[in-house]
């Protein structure tokens, strides 16, 4: 099931529209392109896998459902001001990947994580972030960043899919380096 997931996903991802629009500020058409793929992999994933996956924010305040995995998104949002996309679960622990842009040393840069809930502490969870790609704003590539997560997509599919935590917090802890808590 994973493998066909995986393919359909890379089908999904592939077709993601061009964001053309005048006046758009490069921070803007980093977030639509990520809002268009976030929403790919929430229906692909929530469809095929039938668990319950959380979007932020909203799926359907990012974009409206045309069917067909096809999405239009919402006009209304300011894209400039989202700061930040996030799609994920909780089974036993909460897992998300996540989308961000943020300023190092004054350069706007753009990242993709994932933050995986590693334990808790005073009953609050603490939270690891693993990377999958960063580069700054000006250089950001939506097919890029899609080849980037491809190798843990799998992992990531089987833990959705079977529940079990081992496969992504496994994949993360030994392939991604981790950025943070």
């Amino acid at each position: 099931m994973a493998e066909d997931l995986v393919r359909a996903v890379d089908a999904d991802m592939a077709a993601i529209p061009a964001v053309v629009s005048r006046g758009d500020s490069e921070r803007e058409k980093v977030m639509k392109l990520f809002a268009h793929a976030f929403l790919r992999l929430w229906t692909r994933l929530a469809l095929e896998s039938g668990q319950r996956l959380t979007m932020a924010p909203n799926q359907y305040v990012l974009g409206i459902y045309d069917g067909q995995m096809r999405w239009t998104l919402n006009e209304t949002v300011d894209y400039k001001s989202v700061s930040s996309l996030e799609l994920g679960a909780t089974l036993r622990r909460r897992h998300a990947l996540k989308a961000e842009t943020y300023v190092l040393k004054g350069a706007e840069r753009v990242r993709l994580f994932f933050s995986l809930e590693e334990e808790k502490v005073r009953n609050q969870p603490v939270f690891v972030n693993y990377l999958v790609y960063d580069t700054s704003l000006k250089d950001f590539d939506i097919k890029a960043a899609v080849e980037a997560l491809k190798p843990s997509l799998s992992r990531w599919v089987e833990t959705i899919g079977t529940g079990e935590e081992k496969h992504l917090w496994g994949y993360c802890k030994e392939e991604l380096e981790c950025v943070g808590i």
